[in-house]
């Protein structure tokens, strides 16, 4: 490597260990006449031994390359890094007026070597040119160059031979690689002479490596003349044109491998009936970009080709399949779309809506693609959890009905649907099939029978309302009258007194409120809206308005309610009507036994609350008449009554037992008619 160094200007990139030992030569004395400059020196490490040299030298030095491009006053870029982002930034250079000079581990030996001989030239052309020196010198002199210049040539013979070994062990790791691949492959060189031909690539075609080796008769394998195989395409760098000549439509570029083709082709020479055969080839570059041959890769797709004719030959059984499946999904998604209820495909685990039917347009009033991916839940009252626990539970090919579900149209009205539910698979997946059947209607009827039933208790319960209002009153119009009294006769009430009578007459005031809003409350028309409650808040309001009447009928109560009983889901009014239609009837019950028997009876209603497995459980006993077995099958019929003509409706009891049936409930009955009357009422509990 020889360059002019008289009054270079350079540009060093890399600080590696040769950059030292480059600086040190061209800033020392041995070159000082021919004054090459060094105006930079760039590295990304900062601590390597050329950047901490130049610092000290007081060179200029940066960790941006691109600074580097930018410097206009420099005539040479010596490159010792190799770093991929260099290509990109070193484009830039403009290299008509600026060389780069790529060093990498050979060349920047040599280019020292360059300059430790340049700095030995120098040091005996000096010496020649002094006025002191005689032949004997000039030849020592020379002997002495003589042996710098051998020993730099031996030093880069030493690492062209370790260079030409590492070189050879690549070259048997390679054939090994090669050799060794289960996937046939032969290497050309780019003269098209094949250097490798695989174990595997002689098993697929039937010729042997030394047959083909060291040859260019790679294509005798595949064709019955000669003819570019692909890698002689790759290696001779044709044009598109040129390839679709040999290989027509049926080669394209590859889509993972740049510059690479790929093709298949049916070869009737290979085996004994023919292969399909699909094959790749590749270019083989030096690292300065040059095509130093092609390696090719083939694949034996025989029965791939077979497994798609076979397929091709399904498909079309299937085409006419389903051209019959179309005619028979067309009637099936008639009787869908007509069915009169709305129906809902539900997707199992997400209980996403998939498809609905016509009737679930028209209903609801929405379009079905603002249904589609609507969570099926949404579309009802989502604080009711009953419908995701029932269907996250319900096994394949079963079903489940949920009744007097609320549900909104896209307007926001609201109505009640029973709902059908069946495990099953549509489209082949597993999925939900919903109906919903309007029942608004009927619950509303049933809704006002449930306020005729509470109205007429509430006449039942006028005595003891208007018992338990006039006590909080009468103790307001005594402490009233008091008060009038001393004022007229001018006495000065005591303060303490005062307070006590106007505390009194507040604390009544706020009992008489609470009686008037409990029986408001009660009387109320209220919506089905289930909750979490718990049984015994109920029990206990029924007392605010019976008390009364139980005292007033000599009735003993024996309440005994668990105070860590779970939770149910139902509604806090229409339960107090059960428990208060149970109690009246208990207290009418222990009133006609007293009426039928000689001498007194002991009136016991007794209520106790507990819970049992999955069940959260009520009894109400009483001390009656009791029930014959005739009484005990009609007794939840609507009008059905056992009392004196016009002091019952005969609805009580038949709108309780509708409302624990609402709640998943049950009722059963133990009696005997002259020996009282027990009442088990069960709801699941919440979990």
């Amino acid at each position: 490597m020889i360059i002019d160094l008289k009054g270079l200007k350079l540009a060093i990139i890399g600080g590696n260990s040769p950059c030292k030992q480059i600086l040190e030569i061209l800033l020392g004395p041995g070159l000082k006449e021919l004054d090459p400059k060094v105006i930079v020196v760039a590295d990304t490490l900062t601590r390597v031994e050329g950047i901490q040299y130049a610092r000290e030298k007081g060179i200029f030095t940066t960790m941006d390359y691109d600074e580097v491009c930018k410097l206009s006053d420099m005539d040479v870029i010596l490159k010792l890094k190799n770093d991929e982002i260099l290509s990109c930034i070193l484009e830039k250079v403009n290299t008509e007026h600026v060389s780069i000079i790529d060093l990498d581990a050979y060349r920047a030996t040599s280019f020292l070597n360059f300059l430790k001989s340049e700095e030995e030239r120098l040091k005996i052309k000096r010496t020649i040119q002094s006025d002191e020196i005689d032949k004997s010198e000039i030849v020592k002199l020379f002997d002495q160059f003589t042996a710098t210049i051998k020993e730099n040539a031996e030093e880069e013979n030493r690492y062209l031979k370790d260079e030409r070994e590492d070189l050879i062990e690549m070259e048997k790791e390679l054939f090994q690689i090669i050799q060794g691949s289960m996937i046939p492959t032969f290497i050309i060189n780019n003269e098209h002479i094949i250097t490798h031909w695989n174990w595997a690539c002689e098993k697929l075609t039937g010729h042997n490596a030394y047959e083909l080796v060291g040859t260019d008769r790679q294509w005798v394998p595949f064709r019955s003349a000669k003819r570019p195989t692909m890698a002689d395409v790759i290696v001779g760098e044709m044009s598109e044109q040129e390839v679709s000549k040999y290989y027509g439509s049926s080669w394209r570029k590859s889509g993972l491998i740049n510059e690479a083709y790929e093709a298949e082709e049916f070869f009737p020479h290979i085996g004994e009936n023919g292969k399909w055969i699909f094959f790749t080839a590749a270019p083989i570059k030096s690292p300065d970009g040059k095509v130093m041959g092609a390696i090719e890769t083939l694949k034996d797709i025989t029965e791939d080709k077979k497994t798609q004719e076979e397929l091709e030959l399904q498909d079309k059984e299937l085409s006419t399949l389903y051209d019959k499946y179309k005619k028979s999904e067309e009637k099936y998604r008639s009787l869908f779309n007509n069915n009169p209820n709305p129906i809902f495909i539900i997707d199992r685990q997400t209980l996403e809506i998939l498809d609905v039917n016509h009737r679930v347009e028209e209903d609801y009033g929405y379009i079905k693609p603002e249904c589609l991916g609507t969570p099926f839940l949404e579309i009802g009252d989502t604080s009711d959890e009953t419908i995701k626990e029932g269907l996250e539970g319900l096994a394949v090919n079963k079903s489940i009905l949920f009744t007097k579900k609320k549900h909104f149209k896209k307007d926001k009205t609201s109505f009640f649907v029973n709902i059908k539910v069946v495990n099953a698979i549509y489209s082949h997946r597993d999925v939900l099939i919903a109906s919903a059947t309007d029942i608004t209607e009927s619950v509303e009827k049933e809704t006002q029978l449930i306020q005729a039933g509470k109205l007429a208790t509430l006449g039942t319960m006028a005595a003891g309302m208007a018992h338990e209002i006039n006590q909080p009153l009468n103790v307001i119009q005594i402490c009233s009258d008091l008060i009038l009294k001393m004022i007229k006769k001018g006495v000065r009430i005591p303060d303490d007194e005062l307070t006590m009578m106007a505390n009194d007459i507040i604390d009544n005031v706020a009992r008489a409120a609470g009686v008037i809003k409990h029986v408001r409350d009660f009387a109320r028309q209220s919506e089905r809206d289930l909750k979490k409650m718990v049984i015994n808040d109920p029990i206990n309001d029924v007392f605010k308005v019976l008390g009364h009447q139980l005292s007033v009928h000599s009735v003993k109560v024996e309440v005994d309610l668990d105070p860590e009983i779970p939770e149910i889901r139902a509604e806090h009014n229409r339960l107090e009507q059960v428990f208060i239609n149970l109690v009246t009837n208990a207290i009418d019950s222990m009133d006609e036994r007293a009426e039928k028997e000689e001498g007194p009876i002991e009136k016991i209603l007794e209520i106790k609350t507990y819970a049992q497995k999955k069940w959260v459980i009520t009894k109400v006993s009483d001390t009656g008449i009791g029930m014959t077995n005739e009484v005990k099958r009609k007794i939840f019929e609507p009008f059905f009554t056992t009392k004196e003509t016009g002091k019952g409706t005969g609805l009580g009891t038949s709108i309780s037992f509708g409302i624990i049936r609402d709640y998943g409930g049950t009722i059963d009955i133990l009696s005997e008619y002259g020996k009282g009357a027990t009442f088990i009422i069960k709801f699941p509990a919440i979990e």
